[in-house]
């Protein structure tokens, strides 16, 4: 068995390592050993004029066309491209390392070149986004014990590390031969033609001796590879053939499909049944970002009010109210200068439309850490000045219990007008008082807190901190 490696050293003599530029006709092998990465580098550095490399017969390899004593970059690819070709045509087996797809717009004669155009395309272009893309990851698991690329996953699992993964349609005619801890499909194979292309990740940071079990296991997949047929789905006809065993296991089989498809259908409802009623839990942990932002609207659309946005932020409508809203969700307390966020845009509305709008900031300070056990999320700074300027500071639990209390009460409008006054009127940070605590206080106490309990609610209204 003839093998060459390109760009992947293999310490073994059964193995021709050579580079994309300096390898003989790929073609003329059993199986091709590829690591794109390192040929990404290589055709960049050409492209470049930073690498001075020669092909196999001594040319130097330049930008540019072919020449009496130079090469053309974008005329070898081509040639190398033809030679996985006929490798795959001739029943040839190609093991890929699997990295994110990346553009040579460098290559200027070769158009549309990428990290994957020399590989002869599989069903479904896997190699393109998005059906490949970027991920990161070590834990590697193999999916068929069977498969010749088991052994390769197994072995080396602690020393492999996924760089992209696999999405992959019914139309992409792939088989996933390996995944990670996660369920991510990160090793695959592809048939082209006779041919195999077998997807895998690579190897992470080899020291000498684990480089040599690499190999070893590498070949041993390989003699498997190129000594096992490819699998072929058997001609339609065959089945007039069947013995009653074999016709009572093909029913078997399609009554577990159907059954898994069914239990596919109930995963996915259930999943989104889950993201439903979950959806508002985002804002006590979601980073800063589109998504937090979205909850956050949700969130103000669900208690009555109406929402849009500009260029400058959030802005709420309750009647002829207007609020404007700044959102912030970190790790740490939040930055005391968000107030000046919000008077700059208060002032600007003013300046504007002659009105001065209500200024609210929702927090989420801390936020991975429980609600119940957050220490101090606004600097007193910020609580300072949003009680000076008469800004509601909404931490983001407040929220949360009043848009649980909104959800239980959306057929009642009045009290969700309510719930909308009380945040038009607090000044500083705003807390949630269940009902049972209200009717713990006396009359008196609750005058002076400023608490309004709902009817036969869970949850009162919003009271401002003092």
């Amino acid at each position: 068995m003839r093998i060459v490696s390109i760009g992947c050293p293999v310490p073994s003599p059964n193995v021709d390592n050579h580079s994309i530029a300096n390898a003989p006709s790929i073609f003329d092998y059993d199986a091709c050993i590829f690591d794109p990465q390192s040929v990404s580098e290589q055709i960049e550095g050409i492209a470049a004029s930073a690498l001075d490399v020669k092909a196999h017969d001594g040319r130097a390899i330049t930008q540019g066309e072919s020449g009496a004593f130079h090469f053309g970059l974008a005329e070898l690819l081509q040639q190398r491209q033809l030679e996985f070709q006929l490798l795959l045509e001739h029943g040839g087996v190609l093991v890929v390392f699997v990295y994110p797809n990346v553009r040579h717009p460098n290559v200027a004669a070769f158009p549309g070149l990428n990290r994957y155009s020399l590989i002869p395309g599989p069903d479904g272009d896997p190699f393109s986004w998005p059906a490949l893309r970027p991920a990161d990851g070590k834990d590697v698991r193999p999916t068929l014990a069977h498969h010749a690329a088991s052994a390769y996953l197994d072995e080396l699992s602690g020393r492999l590390r996924y760089r992209a993964i696999f999405d992959l349609g019914a139309s992409d005619g792939g088989t996933v031969v390996g995944r990670s801890v996660g369920g991510a499909a990160v090793a695959a194979e592809f048939r082209v033609g006779p041919g195999r292309i077998v997807a895998l990740p690579p190897a992470d940071s080899l020291s000498t001796s684990q480089r040599k079990l690499f190999g070893s296991v590498l070949l041993e997949m390989l003699e498997r590879l190129v000594q096992e047929p490819a699998q072929q789905d058997a001609p339609v006809w065959v089945r007039r053939y069947d013995t009653p065993e074999a016709s009572e296991a093909r029913d078997g089989l399609t009554a577990a499909k159907d059954e898994l498809k069914q239990a596919q259908r109930r995963v996915t409802e259930a999943e989104s049944l889950v993201a439903d009623t979950t959806h508002f839990q985002r804002m006590l942990w979601q980073s800063q970002s589109r998504a937090f932002q979205d909850v956050i609207q949700d969130a103000f659309r669900l208690l009555g009010y109406s929402v849009s946005t500009t260029d400058d932020g959030m802005e709420l409508r309750d009647g002829g109210d207007m609020s404007v809203v700044e959102i912030a969700s970190a790790n740490e307390a939040l930055s005391d200068r968000l107030y000046l966020t919000l008077q700059g845009r208060i002032e600007e509305h003013f300046l504007r439309r002659k009105s001065r709008p209500k200024g609210i900031i929702v927090g989420n300070g801390f936020r991975q850490t429980d609600p119940r056990i957050r220490r101090e999320p606004f600097p007193k700074t910020l609580v300072d000045a949003c009680e000076t300027y008469d800004y509601a500071l909404i931490p983001v639990e407040a929220l949360y219990d009043l848009v649980t209390f909104a959800s239980e009460t959306s057929d009642e409008p009045e009290l969700l007008a309510e719930v909308r006054r009380s945040i038009a009127e607090a000044v500083g940070v705003l807390e949630i008082a269940l009902e049972d605590e209200v009717e713990e206080e006396t009359e008196e106490d609750a005058d002076d807190s400023g608490t309004v309990a709902a009817d036969n609610s869970a949850v009162a209204a919003p009271v401002e901190a003092d």
